[in-house]
């Protein structure tokens, strides 16, 4: 069992080599994981500085699951420019397989009137892709008698085990941040991997550039009442010849000064039915949410998908002015 799922696993993530796939990583609570999105929201925020950290586990129930952790530093300037970095890994370390990504940002926001403001960032950094033969288990070596043999020869050459490429991304991003409206809608675009760099992961593969990365997102904030508005949301990403299209709502509900319960839920077509929950206390944001699989993989996982988790602190503005809007995961 713990070899066909890695073996499973690998042949999965190797085929990405291939513009066939989607290849980055994959979050749900894609909100909370701002520059992992959208470059334009670098340092987009009711704040000065914000540092976010991510975490997702991704099929919990197979041998070798598949995690992501993402964290990002970045802080708005004046004069209407952000700076900020972001950095990820993911992979499944049974199956040897790791992909990292390092990334500087820079954002410049204009105001088209007193409270619409466009934003515009990118990205420049480095990805790297590579895996662990050791981890592997080869047909060469397997003994008729005792199995699975180690020290057998695997007879496999792999010249390439691991591939660094220069990398880099662009957006944009709008918002009303109108703090006396009841409908404040939000809007951006992104692309990433504009250059499909090349990423020689394997030897002798004719394909092996990392594809674009195509996303449309939006969405806008209702206030409903005084202490509760809510954020209908819809995200369409493609990568290669994968596409995504999730949609959901969040529902903020202020508590207490500066404290507000989140509740929310989402659906990935073909894929996931994703609930949430978390808190928001002054400027620290914690969200957590479990996928649970609808597609055809549920029957080997159980329906269960994975969980995320996501931490954010963002500093308190020196100077209040508008309020940007948008989900907090």
């Amino acid at each position: 069992m713990k070899r066909r799922n890695i073996m499973i696993l690998l042949l999965v993530l190797l085929r990405g080599t291939v513009s066939i796939a989607q290849t980055d990583a994959h979050f749900s609570q894609y909100y909370a994981y701002p520059l992992w999105l959208n470059p334009a929201f670098t340092g987009m925020m009711n704040g000065d500085t914000r540092v976010t950290i991510n975490y997702r586990k991704q099929l919990p129930s197979v041998y070798a699951p598949f995690t992501t952790q993402g964290i990002t530093a970045d802080m708005r300037l004046r004069k209407g420019f952000g700076i900020g970095f972001t950095a990820l890994t993911m992979g499944a370390a049974d199956a040897g397989y790791h992909y990292t990504t390092g990334y500087f940002s820079v954002s410049y926001r204009v105001n088209l009137s007193e409270y619409s403001i466009l934003s515009s960032g990118f990205q420049l950094g480095l990805l790297n892709r590579k895996f662990d033969p050791s981890k592997l288990q080869f047909g060469s070596q397997y003994n008729p008698v005792m199995g699975y043999d180690p020290s057998l020869p695997s007879n496999e050459i792999f010249n390439y085990q691991s591939a660094t490429s220069f990398d880099g991304s662009l957006g944009l991003m709008y918002f009303d941040a109108d703090p006396e409206k009841q409908f404040n809608p939000f809007f951006g675009i992104s692309l990433f991997h504009p250059g499909e760099p090349d990423n020689h992961f394997l030897p002798g593969t004719e394909n092996t550039k990392i594809p674009s990365r195509f996303s449309i997102h939006g969405g806008a904030r209702f206030q409903i009442a005084s202490s509760a508005e809510l954020i209908p949301h819809i995200l369409f990403l493609q990568q290669g010849n994968a596409t995504e299209l999730a949609g959901g709502m969040v529902c903020n509900m202020n508590l207490d000064a500066d404290k507000d319960l989140i509740l929310g839920a989402m659906y990935r077509k073909d894929d996931a039915f994703v609930p949430s929950m978390g808190l928001h206390v002054g400027g620290l944001t914690i969200g957590f949410s479990y996928d649970f699989k609808t597609s055809d993989i549920k029957t080997a996982t159980s329906s269960n998908g994975g969980y995320e988790l996501s931490i954010s602190f963002t500093n308190q503005k020196k100077t209040p002015d508008a309020r940007m809007i948008c989900p907090r995961f």
